[in-house]
Protein backbone atom coordinates (compact mmCIF):
# COMPACT_ATOMS: atom_id res chain seq x y z
CA UNK A 1 0.00 0.00 0.00
CA UNK A 2 2.43 2.33 1.18
CA UNK A 3 4.64 1.83 -2.28
CA UNK A 4 1.02 2.64 -4.27
CA UNK A 5 0.81 5.19 -2.60
CA UNK A 6 4.39 6.71 -3.52
CA UNK A 7 4.20 6.32 -6.94
CA UNK A 8 0.72 7.98 -6.70
CA UNK A 9 2.81 10.44 -5.10
CA UNK A 10 5.69 10.40 -7.26
CA UNK A 11 3.47 10.78 -10.23
CA UNK A 12 1.28 13.94 -8.60
CA UNK A 13 4.53 15.56 -8.36
CA UNK A 14 6.15 14.88 -11.89
CA UNK A 15 2.44 16.48 -12.63
CA UNK A 16 2.89 19.20 -10.92
CA UNK A 17 6.50 20.17 -12.08
CA UNK A 18 5.26 19.75 -15.96
CA UNK A 19 2.72 22.44 -15.16
CA UNK A 20 4.85 24.85 -13.58
CA UNK A 21 7.58 24.25 -16.13
CA UNK A 22 4.17 24.73 -19.06
CA UNK A 23 3.17 28.12 -16.85
CA UNK A 24 7.43 28.86 -17.23
CA UNK A 25 6.90 28.46 -20.99
CA UNK A 26 3.62 30.41 -21.32
CA UNK A 27 4.70 33.17 -18.93
CA UNK A 28 7.63 33.71 -21.47
CA UNK A 29 5.76 33.47 -24.14
CA UNK A 30 3.34 36.18 -22.90
CA UNK A 31 5.98 38.17 -22.43
CA UNK A 32 7.27 37.67 -25.52
CA UNK A 33 4.01 38.99 -27.44
CA UNK A 34 2.98 41.53 -24.58
CA UNK A 35 6.57 43.15 -23.65
CA UNK A 36 9.11 41.81 -26.55
CA UNK A 37 7.35 43.81 -28.92
CA UNK A 38 5.71 46.34 -27.24
CA UNK A 39 8.19 47.17 -24.61
CA UNK A 40 7.93 50.85 -22.71
CA UNK A 41 11.35 52.20 -22.56
CA UNK A 42 11.00 53.44 -19.13
CA UNK A 43 12.03 49.88 -18.07
CA UNK A 44 15.49 51.39 -19.64
CA UNK A 45 18.05 53.01 -17.54
CA UNK A 46 17.97 56.27 -18.32
CA UNK A 47 14.73 56.76 -20.67
CA UNK A 48 11.76 57.63 -19.57
CA UNK A 49 8.70 57.59 -20.93
CA UNK A 50 5.55 60.35 -20.46
CA UNK A 51 2.28 59.00 -19.54
CA UNK A 52 0.20 60.45 -22.54
CA UNK A 53 2.11 58.30 -25.09
CA UNK A 54 1.81 55.18 -23.18
CA UNK A 55 -0.74 53.92 -24.96
CA UNK A 56 0.49 54.91 -28.18
CA UNK A 57 3.18 51.93 -27.89
CA UNK A 58 0.48 49.67 -27.01
CA UNK A 59 -1.45 49.79 -29.45
CA UNK A 60 1.42 49.47 -31.98
CA UNK A 61 1.79 45.41 -32.84
CA UNK A 62 4.65 45.63 -35.25
CA UNK A 63 7.20 47.29 -32.70
CA UNK A 64 10.29 45.57 -31.67
CA UNK A 65 13.04 46.15 -29.13
CA UNK A 66 14.96 43.22 -29.57
CA UNK A 67 18.37 43.83 -27.38
CA UNK A 68 17.24 47.12 -25.79
CA UNK A 69 18.86 46.01 -22.14
CA UNK A 70 22.63 46.40 -23.93
CA UNK A 71 21.72 50.44 -24.97
CA UNK A 72 24.35 52.43 -23.39
CA UNK A 73 22.15 56.02 -22.58
CA UNK A 74 25.73 57.63 -21.52
CA UNK A 75 25.89 57.48 -25.61
CA UNK A 76 22.81 59.12 -26.17
CA UNK A 77 22.61 61.68 -23.66
CA UNK A 78 19.31 63.12 -21.75
CA UNK A 79 16.46 62.46 -23.59
CA UNK A 80 13.30 62.53 -22.43
CA UNK A 81 11.71 60.32 -24.57
CA UNK A 82 13.06 57.51 -26.57
CA UNK A 83 11.83 58.51 -29.88
CA UNK A 84 7.69 56.77 -30.26
CA UNK A 85 8.98 57.68 -33.88
CA UNK A 86 11.91 55.25 -33.33
CA UNK A 87 11.39 51.63 -33.47
CA UNK A 88 12.71 48.77 -36.04
CA UNK A 89 10.15 47.66 -37.51
CA UNK A 90 10.81 43.89 -38.52
CA UNK A 91 7.51 43.28 -40.05
CA UNK A 92 8.10 42.68 -44.09
CA UNK A 93 5.70 43.90 -46.15
CA UNK A 94 4.05 40.91 -48.14
CA UNK A 95 3.33 41.17 -51.57
CA UNK A 96 -0.14 42.23 -51.50
CA UNK A 97 0.93 45.29 -49.79
CA UNK A 98 3.87 46.12 -52.23
CA UNK A 99 0.93 45.36 -55.00
CA UNK A 100 -1.85 47.56 -53.15
CA UNK A 101 1.64 50.12 -52.84
CA UNK A 102 2.75 49.89 -56.66
CA UNK A 103 -0.50 50.68 -58.27
CA UNK A 104 0.13 54.03 -59.70
CA UNK A 105 0.87 54.12 -63.33
CA UNK A 106 -1.38 56.58 -64.64
CA UNK A 107 0.39 59.29 -65.91
CA UNK A 108 -3.27 61.20 -66.58
CA UNK A 109 -3.46 63.22 -63.45
CA UNK A 110 -6.67 64.77 -62.42
CA UNK A 111 -6.04 67.53 -60.07
CA UNK A 112 -9.63 68.84 -59.88
CA UNK A 113 -10.30 64.94 -58.90
CA UNK A 114 -7.64 64.94 -56.65
CA UNK A 115 -10.07 67.59 -54.45
CA UNK A 116 -12.12 64.83 -53.61
CA UNK A 117 -10.01 63.30 -50.09
CA UNK A 118 -11.31 59.36 -51.55
CA UNK A 119 -9.90 59.95 -54.82
CA UNK A 120 -6.76 61.24 -53.23
CA UNK A 121 -5.89 58.51 -51.03
CA UNK A 122 -6.47 56.03 -53.59
CA UNK A 123 -4.46 57.14 -55.91
CA UNK A 124 -1.07 59.03 -54.12
CA UNK A 125 -1.49 57.01 -50.94
CA UNK A 126 -1.50 54.10 -48.39
CA UNK A 127 -2.34 55.35 -44.77
CA UNK A 128 -0.63 53.17 -41.68
CA UNK A 129 -3.69 52.12 -39.00
CA UNK A 130 -1.75 55.02 -36.96
CA UNK A 131 -3.43 57.50 -38.20
CA UNK A 132 -6.13 58.95 -41.37
CA UNK A 133 -5.69 61.53 -43.84
CA UNK A 134 -7.94 64.74 -43.37
CA UNK A 135 -8.53 67.65 -46.08
CA UNK A 136 -6.95 70.30 -43.57
CA UNK A 137 -3.31 68.00 -44.04
CA UNK A 138 -4.26 66.96 -47.43
CA UNK A 139 -5.22 69.94 -49.66
CA UNK A 140 -3.75 69.34 -52.82
CA UNK A 141 -4.47 72.66 -54.20
CA UNK A 142 -2.13 74.11 -51.18
CA UNK A 143 0.48 71.25 -52.29
CA UNK A 144 0.67 72.67 -55.57
CA UNK A 145 1.04 76.73 -54.80
CA UNK A 146 3.48 75.80 -52.24
CA UNK A 147 7.30 77.13 -52.86
CA UNK A 148 9.58 74.53 -53.31
CA UNK A 149 12.14 75.89 -55.25
CA UNK A 150 15.83 76.83 -54.35
CA UNK A 151 18.17 78.55 -56.35
CA UNK A 152 21.02 75.95 -57.02
CA UNK A 153 24.58 76.25 -55.91
CA UNK A 154 28.16 75.43 -56.15
CA UNK A 155 30.11 77.11 -53.73
CA UNK A 156 27.99 75.99 -50.54
CA UNK A 157 25.80 73.03 -50.06
CA UNK A 158 22.34 73.13 -51.07
CA UNK A 159 21.29 69.42 -50.40
CA UNK A 160 22.46 67.19 -47.62
CA UNK A 161 22.00 63.38 -47.67
CA UNK A 162 22.27 61.10 -44.36
CA UNK A 163 20.98 57.61 -43.20
CA UNK A 164 19.16 56.92 -40.46
CA UNK A 165 19.61 53.27 -41.28
CA UNK A 166 23.50 53.33 -42.80
CA UNK A 167 23.92 49.32 -42.69
CA UNK A 168 20.90 48.25 -44.99
CA UNK A 169 21.72 46.13 -47.70
CA UNK A 170 21.27 45.22 -50.70
CA UNK A 171 20.89 41.01 -52.76
CA UNK A 172 24.44 41.46 -54.08
CA UNK A 173 25.99 43.50 -51.39
CA UNK A 174 29.24 43.06 -49.68
CA UNK A 175 27.17 43.27 -45.79
CA UNK A 176 31.45 44.01 -44.63
CA UNK A 177 31.38 47.21 -47.03
CA UNK A 178 29.68 50.08 -45.65
CA UNK A 179 29.47 51.73 -49.46
CA UNK A 180 28.03 48.33 -50.52
CA UNK A 181 24.70 49.43 -48.88
CA UNK A 182 22.08 52.13 -48.68
CA UNK A 183 25.17 54.79 -47.93
CA UNK A 184 26.70 53.77 -51.56
CA UNK A 185 23.25 54.52 -52.67
CA UNK A 186 23.28 57.93 -51.29
CA UNK A 187 26.94 58.80 -52.34
CA UNK A 188 25.68 58.12 -56.25
CA UNK A 189 22.58 60.13 -55.74
CA UNK A 190 24.95 63.34 -54.50
CA UNK A 191 27.75 62.48 -57.18
CA UNK A 192 24.91 62.67 -59.88
CA UNK A 193 22.99 65.79 -58.12
CA UNK A 194 26.84 67.63 -58.05
CA UNK A 195 28.25 66.56 -61.49
CA UNK A 196 25.24 66.60 -63.91
CA UNK A 197 22.79 69.42 -61.94
CA UNK A 198 25.39 71.49 -60.26
CA UNK A 199 23.76 71.07 -56.52
CA UNK A 200 26.46 70.85 -54.34
CA UNK A 201 25.34 68.39 -51.97
CA UNK A 202 26.87 67.43 -48.75
CA UNK A 203 26.80 63.56 -48.10
CA UNK A 204 26.77 62.65 -44.26
CA UNK A 205 28.07 59.12 -43.64
CA UNK A 206 27.65 58.29 -40.20
CA UNK A 207 27.80 54.41 -39.22
CA UNK A 208 26.86 54.77 -35.44
CA UNK A 209 23.78 55.83 -35.86
CA UNK A 210 22.15 51.83 -36.16
CA UNK A 211 24.56 50.55 -34.00
CA UNK A 212 25.06 49.75 -30.09
CA UNK A 213 28.28 48.33 -28.76
CA UNK A 214 29.76 47.20 -31.85
CA UNK A 215 25.73 45.64 -33.08
CA UNK A 216 23.33 46.44 -35.40
CA UNK A 217 20.71 48.10 -33.10
CA UNK A 218 18.29 50.47 -35.08
CA UNK A 219 16.47 50.95 -32.18
CA UNK A 220 17.40 54.24 -30.76
CA UNK A 221 18.96 55.27 -34.43
CA UNK A 222 16.47 58.43 -34.60
CA UNK A 223 18.19 59.51 -31.78
CA UNK A 224 21.41 58.77 -32.23
CA UNK A 225 20.96 61.00 -35.80
CA UNK A 226 19.04 63.58 -33.67
CA UNK A 227 22.62 64.16 -31.91
CA UNK A 228 24.29 64.54 -35.23
CA UNK A 229 22.61 66.07 -38.11
CA UNK A 230 20.34 69.71 -36.71
CA UNK A 231 24.67 70.30 -36.03
CA UNK A 232 25.46 69.57 -39.10
CA UNK A 233 22.05 71.50 -40.41
CA UNK A 234 23.52 74.74 -37.69
CA UNK A 235 26.76 74.68 -39.43
CA UNK A 236 25.71 74.40 -42.76
CA UNK A 237 22.35 77.32 -43.14
CA UNK A 238 22.80 77.16 -46.53
CA UNK A 239 21.00 73.53 -46.47
CA UNK A 240 17.55 73.70 -47.34
CA UNK A 241 16.87 70.37 -48.67
CA UNK A 242 17.42 67.47 -46.47
CA UNK A 243 16.80 63.56 -47.42
CA UNK A 244 16.91 60.54 -45.15
CA UNK A 245 17.41 57.91 -47.15
CA UNK A 246 16.52 54.35 -46.63
CA UNK A 247 15.90 50.76 -48.42
CA UNK A 248 12.77 49.23 -47.49
CA UNK A 249 12.24 45.55 -46.50
CA UNK A 250 9.68 43.20 -48.53
CA UNK A 251 8.70 39.44 -49.10
CA UNK A 252 11.61 37.90 -50.68
CA UNK A 253 9.65 36.83 -53.68
CA UNK A 254 9.20 40.52 -54.04
CA UNK A 255 11.08 42.35 -56.75
CA UNK A 256 10.72 45.98 -57.36
CA UNK A 257 12.08 47.08 -60.43
CA UNK A 258 10.64 48.68 -63.45
CA UNK A 259 12.80 49.04 -66.66
CA UNK A 260 13.16 52.78 -67.29
CA UNK A 261 15.31 54.06 -70.05
CA UNK A 262 16.09 50.54 -70.90
CA UNK A 263 17.38 50.20 -67.30
CA UNK A 264 16.73 47.66 -64.84
CA UNK A 265 15.72 50.57 -61.97
CA UNK A 266 14.69 49.80 -58.15
CA UNK A 267 11.28 51.51 -57.18
CA UNK A 268 11.77 53.62 -55.13
CA UNK A 269 8.57 55.22 -52.06
CA UNK A 270 8.19 58.98 -50.85
CA UNK A 271 7.62 58.38 -46.88
CA UNK A 272 5.34 60.66 -44.86
CA UNK A 273 5.18 60.64 -40.81
CA UNK A 274 2.71 63.36 -39.46
CA UNK A 275 2.85 63.37 -35.54
CA UNK A 276 -0.67 62.25 -35.24
CA UNK A 277 -2.34 59.27 -34.11
CA UNK A 278 -6.08 58.31 -34.67
CA UNK A 279 -7.71 58.08 -31.93
CA UNK A 280 -11.39 57.46 -30.64
CA UNK A 281 -12.60 58.86 -34.11
CA UNK A 282 -9.91 61.82 -34.34
CA UNK A 283 -6.66 62.75 -35.05
CA UNK A 284 -4.12 63.62 -32.37
CA UNK A 285 -1.27 65.45 -32.05
CA UNK A 286 1.71 63.75 -30.80
CA UNK A 287 2.78 66.50 -28.31
CA UNK A 288 6.03 64.79 -27.59
CA UNK A 289 7.14 64.98 -31.37
CA UNK A 290 6.24 68.20 -32.53
CA UNK A 291 6.34 68.77 -36.50
CA UNK A 292 5.70 72.10 -37.42
CA UNK A 293 7.10 71.00 -41.02
CA UNK A 294 4.15 68.83 -41.98
CA UNK A 295 2.40 70.89 -44.36
CA UNK A 296 5.53 71.53 -46.48
CA UNK A 297 6.86 68.06 -45.77
CA UNK A 298 3.52 66.73 -47.21
CA UNK A 299 3.50 69.31 -50.23
CA UNK A 300 7.15 68.35 -51.88
CA UNK A 301 6.59 64.63 -51.28
CA UNK A 302 3.29 65.00 -53.31
CA UNK A 303 4.49 67.36 -55.93
CA UNK A 304 7.40 64.93 -56.07
CA UNK A 305 5.24 61.90 -56.46
CA UNK A 306 3.32 64.15 -59.14
CA UNK A 307 6.22 64.89 -61.43
CA UNK A 308 7.23 60.95 -61.00
CA UNK A 309 3.50 59.76 -62.15
CA UNK A 310 3.84 62.12 -65.01
CA UNK A 311 7.08 61.65 -66.61
CA UNK A 312 8.16 58.22 -64.83
CA UNK A 313 5.44 55.91 -64.67
CA UNK A 314 6.02 53.08 -62.70
CA UNK A 315 8.92 54.37 -60.67
CA UNK A 316 7.78 55.47 -57.50
CA UNK A 317 5.10 53.32 -55.45
CA UNK A 318 2.62 55.01 -53.08
CA UNK A 319 3.73 57.34 -50.17
CA UNK A 320 3.41 55.73 -47.21
CA UNK A 321 1.83 57.92 -44.50
CA UNK A 322 2.29 56.57 -41.01
CA UNK A 323 1.65 58.65 -37.71
CA UNK A 324 4.98 59.46 -36.20
CA UNK A 325 7.49 61.68 -37.03
CA UNK A 326 11.20 60.45 -37.85
CA UNK A 327 12.89 62.93 -39.47
CA UNK A 328 10.95 64.84 -40.91
CA UNK A 329 11.30 67.69 -38.79
CA UNK A 330 14.28 68.76 -39.62
CA UNK A 331 13.36 70.86 -42.07
CA UNK A 332 10.87 72.30 -44.27
CA UNK A 333 12.12 70.42 -47.11
CA UNK A 334 12.93 67.20 -45.79
CA UNK A 335 12.07 63.94 -47.84
CA UNK A 336 12.24 60.62 -46.14
CA UNK A 337 12.95 57.75 -49.24
CA UNK A 338 12.60 54.42 -49.40
CA UNK A 339 14.88 53.19 -51.99
CA UNK A 340 14.26 49.42 -53.35
CA UNK A 341 14.26 46.87 -50.81
CA UNK A 342 16.56 43.68 -49.94
CA UNK A 343 16.17 41.80 -53.20
CA UNK A 344 16.70 44.95 -55.79
CA UNK A 345 20.60 44.71 -56.45
CA UNK A 346 23.00 47.33 -56.70
CA UNK A 347 22.92 48.42 -60.41
CA UNK A 348 19.14 48.63 -59.91
CA UNK A 349 19.49 50.42 -56.87
CA UNK A 350 21.65 53.09 -58.58
CA UNK A 351 20.21 53.75 -61.69
CA UNK A 352 17.03 54.26 -59.61
CA UNK A 353 19.56 57.48 -58.42
CA UNK A 354 19.64 58.85 -61.71
CA UNK A 355 15.93 59.08 -62.03
CA UNK A 356 15.36 60.72 -58.14
CA UNK A 357 17.98 63.25 -58.80
CA UNK A 358 16.48 64.44 -62.04
CA UNK A 359 12.97 64.23 -60.39
CA UNK A 360 14.62 66.35 -57.60
CA UNK A 361 15.67 68.79 -60.45
CA UNK A 362 13.00 69.41 -61.81
CA UNK A 363 10.94 69.74 -59.10
CA UNK A 364 12.62 71.92 -56.70
CA UNK A 365 15.83 73.44 -58.85
CA UNK A 366 14.73 74.11 -62.27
Amino acid sequence: MDKKIEKICEKIGQGIAISIVLLIILFFNINEVVLGEIMLYDTVSGYKINEDVKDIFKKEDTMLVSNIDNAESEEIGDIEVIGIEDIMYEHQKTEEEVKKSTEINNSNIDIKKLEDLDYLRQEFYIVDKTTDITKDYFDVNKFMSTDLKIEKSQDEPKVLIFHTHPHEMFKDSNTNDINEGIVGVGARLADILENEYGIKTLHVVDESFDMENGSLQRNGAYERMELVIPKILEENPSIELVIDLHRDGVAETTHLVENINGKPTAKIMFFNGISRIYENGKLNNISNLPNPNIHTNLALSFNMQKAAMEKYPGFTRKIYIKGYRYSLHLKPKTMLVEAGAQTNTKEEMYNAMEILAELINDVIFS
